[in-house]
């Protein structure tokens, strides 16, 4: 690798600081012109939701219609399409859960397409297409609907005599598809319950499409070729409520994909304004993604995984690259958070070539060919995408999950003074924090030590002095 040149280290270092603190906006541009654009659009005229909640959605909407039935190899990682995806919004933001009730909709319909058209064809030995997971409370739950048959004992009767026999179980084997959670802390509630204990490592070994092997005294089961997706939605409030400080540095957190939105991005439409439902449009998305399900079942019979070709190889190449240049900048003012930074890019890294994969497929389902090749485009759309996901993670690791009582109580103070224009006199950041005299002199003590905001008297209009509490500047 050639010696960087002043101007292109100059370069880099905007680069890493934009990335770092940069505003986040999702690289509408980045999306495929096929399926995804016009989808996107057409969405858009029925509510007014954050476009990013609805690019998430028709991603996931995507990546469950492909399912189990595409993969790439890289390294020794066999890499399917199932992301976990969750949408976090502020309480001023609107519309937190359309993008979930979006992604369900349009995919109970393609469900009920197939389902119509293998009968009026009178399919034989006929088996629903699902790509919802039933909702189940449980981990027993989800892992009898996602795993294989097994040989079961059956006992007859002849007379008096019973007669007992080994024959394969009847069941559905329900091994890829999306799960949803439009109160994402409900599901946060249901993992951590004691009958659920396993629940987090199962993710875990889901989204990593391992086979699934458990073997209790009484019974086995064995999931293959398990293909989970997760979609949820969450209040901020909700999710710091739930969110422990072990789970930062855990690879369950560390595999979800964040989209969060601080602020109300789009106007709020009254219903009048909001389009009604074209039917001719809604052929259109329903008849594109069930192309995009018969393509995956065509790439599934070819049984090969997809390559990435030469000059996709060099641009995700590039994006890892400036992945290290991150970390190792980080690094030099908080080796901790460039610790825990490396964690999850280890886990975007991988989202990189899933996404690409979703992307490559629609691209193929469009052009009709079976190229199983993920090329340079798909491969930069993709970076993009997971460069956008990426801003999140660090945004919420930095600025919201703080779990230790000093970041907790730093970020409380750090909170109202923003909203307050980066100062506040001090008897009203008291009376504001609602903490007792003594808790609140700890605190500020503490956060000017550590450089977070200043103390300084200035002079009021009467010419009488006021105490002010003032965020430094470095303060993020």
């Amino acid at each position: 690798m050639s010696e960087l040149t002043q101007a292109d280290k100059l370069i880099e270092a905007r680069r890493i600081e934009t990335r770092l603190n940069g505003k986040l906006e999702f690289p509408e541009n980045s999306i495929p012109e096929e399926f995804f654009q016009p989808v996107v659009e057409y969405l858009s005229t029925m509510t007014d939701a954050p476009l990013s909640f609805l690019n998430c959605s028709v991603l996931m909407m995507v990546s469950s219609v492909i399912g189990n039935r595409v993969f790439v190899q890289v390294g020794s990682q066999k890499l399917k399409v199932n992301l976990y995806l969750l949408i976090v919004a502020n309480s001023t933001v609107g519309r937190k859960s359309t993008g979930i009730q979006l992604a369900r909709k349009y995919l109970r319909l393609l469900e009920d397409r197939i389902k119509a058209t293998s009968e009026a064809q009178n399919t034989e030995a006929f088996e629903p297409v699902k790509f919802i997971m039933p909702d189940s409370g449980s981990l027993e739950g989800l892992i009898e609907i996602m795993r294989e048959p097994e040989t079961i004992t059956v006992t007859q009767r002849d007379g008096k005599d019973k007669i007992q026999h080994q024959e394969p179980e009847q069941k559905t084997v329900l091994n890829s598809g999306v799960a949803f959670y439009s109160e994402f802390a409900g599901f946060l509630d249901m993992v951590s319950k004691e009958y659920n204990k396993g629940y987090k490592t199962f993710i875990i070994d889901c989204y990593d499409g391992n086979d699934y092997d458990r073997q209790l005294k009484k019974e086995k089961s064995l999931i293959k070729n398990p293909c989970l997706s997760i979609f949820g939605a969450s209040t901020m409030t909700q999710l710091l409520q739930r969110v422990r400080e072990d789970d930062k540095h855990t690879g369950y957190l560390q595999r979800f994909m964040f989209c969060h939105v601080k602020e109300q991005q789009r106007p709020l439409q009254s219903l009048i304004q909001i389009k009604r439902p074209d039917s001719d449009t809604e052929e259109l998305v329903l008849s594109g993604m069930e192309n995009i399900y018969q393509m995956a079942r065509i790439f599934q019979a070819e049984d090969k995984p997809f390559s990435i070709s030469y000059a996709a190889g060099e641009v995700y190449q590039s994006e890892f690259d400036f992945d290290a240049a991150i970390i190792a900048h980080v690094s030099t003012t908080d080796k901790d958070f460039a610790g825990i930074l490396q964690g999850y890019f280890g886990r975007l890294d991988a989202m990189r070539f899933k996404v690409a994969l979703v992307f490559q497929v629609v691209k193929d389902t469009d052009a009709g060919i079976l190229g199983l090749v993920i090329s340079k485009e798909s491969m930069r759309q993709a970076c993009d995408v997971i460069a956008y996901f990426q801003g999140n993670v660090i945004r919420l690791l930095r600025d919201e999950f703080r779990f230790t009582p000093f970041e907790r109580n730093t970020k409380r103070i750090t909170d109202i003074l923003t909203k307050n224009g980066g100062q506040l006199k001090k008897r009203l950041l008291l009376q504001r924090s609602n903490w007792s005299a003594k808790e609140f002199a700890e605190v500020v003590e503490t956060g000017k030590e550590s450089g977070l905001w200043e103390q300084v008297a200035v002079k009021t209009v009467s010419n009488k002095e006021s105490i002010v509490i003032r965020l430094c500047k470095t303060t993020n």
